[in-house]
């Protein structure tokens, strides 16, 4: 009996070993084959579930599988680029304790069926996907960590969660969450994290979070809450970050946040409506971090501030606070950021501060201070941006500001500071980028040394006592944005060295001095400025070129005249004319010579020997030499291709380099009445921002035209963005990029008579010279090219134009280009400028192009993480301002891509918007944005 119990056991445990031995007999290999129909693999990487085959049935070594015995205990398929959908087959795991579905982008709603697995389920990871809908009200009472952050949740907060009373970490950041946050979420007494930001939530916050004793986290930011701080919450002894920024909460900061020991941050209060006092007692909490800026906070600073030595950053910005800055402000050494700015501070600015080494950011402007500015800020040699404009300072620019080498932007503007400001050793800082001293009394000359700061983008000394003559090394600073010299006593000629100023284009004015002299013809070249005024000096004679047309430029000039001014008077122009024999023998000559040389041309044309020039080229260009610059146009020397023809880099013997557009021969091309009108079009046209047409030829016998273009030898922006060949596109350079193609567009569209629909703009058509400037190149050709004969429409009608991915939706049933069409090719080359994306990306398809992505993205909270997939990953990491500018260059893009062409801007109101974006980028350092927990 004894023997045959042995074999009984013995032959149990054989099939229990081999049933432990072939899980496919379990129900969850069905399971994860039915999920595995759910979701799709990123065509890049098809492979990341070949593993899961029926074939195998050993599902426990599949990928991302994690077994105990029999069972699936573990799935974790986070950042697999899977896409699709989470199958509601996924509630059929009995046993599975930790689902990993995160960094992915997953569509459609949270499955209800996951509420049968809340025997077993502790951990679910769900966040950074595109998943939508509510979230589900029963998900066990054994959960303890739930991430839900960066989808598309919407709905409330569902009160049922209260009852997973095992929660450790709740996160449901950057959804799109509504309703009141419930109170049933105080039974969760195990909670240690809590992260609601950036949703929709409103009302009040529950008094009863003040019973979540295990709190050491709390982010509520960006939300629409109302009412008071609970009181309550000072209950929380664990807390040691608690954010409740950019909300409408009002009423003030309780004085019992002094017992939270524990509190590291009170950091972000910021973006309120807080009112009273900050209390004395909450400076006694040497670990804070304090930020309760853009509020209605009022008050003195307490010199309790003296204790906290670890403090890095205090923002108290656009507050009420009044009172002089205590001394004390000095033993807080750890500070990095000091921002006082838009307050009622007054008095002295402590000399104490200097002991603040760590500085890189001091603002105490828009208070009522008053005295000199501290030669003890000398020491702060880690500053990067001084700011102390609209207040009462007086007294002389201290010395010792030649100590800070790292400065960048210094702001004095609007203060009574008086001294000379030569001279002063301020003009050796070569890494300034700002230098703003309006508004004051100084005075002295501008010495020579100020072409040592060849970084400066913006001077403004308006408003001063300045004399002297403007030094010529002003032409040094050749990255100066903005120059405004006005209201000053400086004499003397304009110097031409100003015509150096390539970059110049906020403004440029000199008006209100004592200026004399001839207005420089070198001002001419700024192809640039968009405001010039020299109004109210001494100047004299003609007003130069183009320049003439801002005629508001040159009033309170009397000895000015031309255009738009009074004409000139020239000398000897009373004396008698020509006699009537001379002008007869003149006409008769120049009718000789007119007939000759149309005879001239004409043979000339039919035997293909010089090549037809406008000007742009140093010299006559002929056919021999293009032919043997390029070896008879070899494949060796192009250096580009599209649908029209080849592109041929020519380095002529005379020096010259040129490109060379080869264009197959067609019969009727020069008889052509478009063609004709479009090239004389297009080799008159100047514009900085668009490609020189510099000539064409033509030979039927080689059966080719030649189109010679001026060279631009950092190639397109497609190259820098794809190809991979080059050092990546900086975005100071994206963004000057994106404001020269508006620029060009702008002009062909407003400034050309009639104006011109270019129909094929793209990246591989934004060229870049020497110093990545932008030139919009084959405007019109295609068109022209492939017209048809019958066509009497002469610009808005072909049987081609665009290329697939930049054409407007409406062109594919009218085929009609217009202005319009231009600004949506443009909206799209602006989203390829931000994200790095071709719109023809194998991500897009025909339910999500790249608009309709771009515009989703954009619809998510900032800071999530499908919001931060639209910045191309070349470009990161991004300034606070750098970041907010590329967002808003996004916003621009998706309103020039309006399904309807009349919902679209103007190719001027792109330009505008995005001119500001660029005007703005330099002065702004951005607010502090305090991130949550990720």
């Amino acid at each position: 009996m004894q023997r045959l119990s042995l074999l009984v056991l013995f032959f149990l445990c054989f099939l229990v070993g081999s049933g432990s031995g072939q899980p496919g007999q379990s129900n969850d290999l069905q399971t994860l084959l039915e999920l595995k129909k759910s979701l799709v693999a990123n065509p890049k990487d098809e492979t990341v579930l070949r593993s899961w085959n029926s074939d195998d049935p050993n599902y426990c070594n599949w990928t991302g599988v994690t077994c105990g015995g029999r069972e699936v205990i573990g799935l974790n398929l986070s950042g697999l680029n899977l896409t699709g959908s989470i199958s509601p087959s996924i509630g059929r795991f009995d046993n599975i304790i930790d689902l990993d579905l995160s960094s992915n982008s997953l569509v459609g709603p949270i499955p209800a069926a996951l509420s049968n697995l809340s025997s077993s389920l502790e951990t679910l990871h769900l966040f950074s996907n595109l998943l939508s809908g509510e979230i589900p009200s029963q998900l066990g009472s054994l959960m303890q960590y739930l991430y839900l952050r960066h989808n598309y949740l919407e709905g409330p907060i569902p009160p049922e969660l209260g009852n997973c009373t095992n929660l450790v970490m709740f996160s449901a950041e950057a959804n799109r969450l509504n309703g009141s946050l419930p109170a049933e979420l105080s039974r969760l007494g195990n909670l240690e994290s809590l992260n609601l930001a950036n949703n929709s939530l409103s009302g009040e916050i529950p008094s009863q979070l003040g019973d979540l004793r295990s709190l050491n986290h709390l982010y509520l930011i960006g939300n629409k809450l109302q009412g008071s701080i609970p009181k309550t919450l000072t209950e929380l002894k664990n807390l040691r970050i608690l954010d409740l920024s950019k909300n409408s909460l009002t009423g003030g900061i309780h004085e019992e946040f002094w017992n939270m020991n524990q509190l590291e941050y009170l950091l972000n209060l910021s973006n309120n409506t807080l009112t009273g006092l900050i209390p004395d007692s909450l400076f006694h909490l040497v670990e804070l971090t304090f930020g309760p800026s853009h509020n209605a906070l009022e008050g003195k600073l307490p010199k309790e501030i003296g204790f906290l030595s670890k403090l890095e950053r205090l923002l108290l910005h656009d507050n009420r606070f009044s009172g002089q800055i205590p001394v004390e402000i000095g033993n807080c050494t750890n500070l990095t950021w000091l921002h006082l700015r838009e307050n009622e501070f007054s008095g002295n600015i402590p000399a104490t501060l200097g002991n603040c080494q760590q500085l890189t950011l001091l603002d105490l402007a828009d208070n009522h201070l008053t005295g000199s500015i501290p030669s003890s800020f000398g020491f702060l040699t880690a500053l990067d941006q001084l700011h102390l404009y609209n207040n009462s300072l007086q007294g002389n620019l201290p010395s010792s500001l030649m100590n800070l080498k790292k400065l960048t932007r210094i702001n004095f503007s609007n203060n009574t500071l008086n001294g000379s400001i030569s001279p002063f050793d301020i003009f050796n800082l070569s890494k300034l980028l700002v230098l703003s001293l309006d508004g004051n009394s100084l005075n002295g000359s501008i010495p020579q040394e100020i072409g040592n700061l060849e970084a400066l983008n913006v001077l403004n000394l308006d408003k001063n006592q300045i004399s002297g003559q403007l030094p010529s090394a002003i032409g040094k600073l050749s990255k100066l944005y903005e120059l405004r010299l006005s209201r000053n006593s400086l004499i003397g000629d304009i110097p031409v060295e100003i015509g150096q100023l390539q970059d110049l284009q906020s403004a440029l004015d000199l008006s209100y001095n004592n200026f004399t002299g001839h207005i420089p013809s070198t001002i001419w070249t700024l192809h640039k400025l968009e405001s010039l005024d020299l109004s109210h000096n001494h100047l004299v004679g003609d007003v130069p070129g183009p320049i003439g047309d801002m005629k508001n430029a040159f009033v309170g000039n009397a000895d000015l005249c031309g255009s738009p001014l009074s004409p000139c008077k020239r000398a000897g122009s009373k004396q008698q004319g020509l006699s009537a024999k001379t002008v007869v023998i003149i006409s008769a000559l120049s009718s000789v010579a007119a007939i000759a040389l149309t005879v001239l041309v004409v043979v000339l044309f039919c035997k293909q020997a010089p090549l037809f020039r406008n000007g742009a080229a140093k010299t006559d260009i002929k056919w021999e030499d293009i032919m043997e610059a390029t070896h008879r146009l070899d494949d060796e020397f192009m250096i580009g291709s599209g649908g029209s023809g080849k592109v041929y880099k020519a380095d002529l013997k005379n020096g010259e380099t040129i490109a060379v557009k080869k264009i197959l021969w067609k019969d009727d091309l020069m008889s052509n009445k478009s063609f004709n009108r479009e090239v004389k079009t297009l080799g008159t046209i100047r514009h900085r921002h668009l490609v020189k047409l510099m000539g064409y030829c033509t030979s039927k016998e080689e059966g080719l035209n030649l189109l010679i273009y001026e060279y631009m030898e950092n190639g397109s922006v497609w190259d820098w963005l794809h190809e991979k060949k080059k050092q990546v596109l900086g975005w100071e350079t994206r963004l000057k990029i994106a404001l020269g193609l508006a620029q060009g567009v702008e002009y062909l569209h407003f400034d050309c008579a009639p104006p011109i629909v270019h129909r094929d703009i793209k990246t591989s058509n934004v060229l870049l010279d020497s110093n990545m400037e932008a030139h919009l190149g084959d405007f019109g050709l295609a068109k022209i090219l492939t017209e048809e004969s019958n066509d009497t429409n002469t610009g808005s009608h072909s049987l081609f134009a665009g290329s697939y991915g930049y054409i407007a939706p409406e062109y594919a049933y009218s085929l009609k280009a217009t202005e319009k069409s231009d600004v949506y090719s443009m909206g799209i080359v602006l989203m390829e400028i931000v994200t790095g994306k071709k719109p023809t990306d194998e991500v897009f398809d025909e339910e999500t192009n790249m608009v309709r992505w771009v515009e989703t993205c954009l619809e998510m909270p900032p800071g999530s993480r499908a919001r931060e997939k639209l910045i191309d990953s070349e470009l990161k990491p991004l300034l606070p301002c750098e970041e907010a500018a590329a967002y808003q260059l996004l916003e621009i893009a998706i309103q020039c891509t309006k399904t309807y062409p009349r919902e679209r801007p103007s190719s001027r109101q792109a330009c505008d918007c995005l001119l500001n974006v660029f005007n703005n980028r330099a002065a702004s350092y951005g607010e502090m944005q305090t991130g949550s927990e990720k």
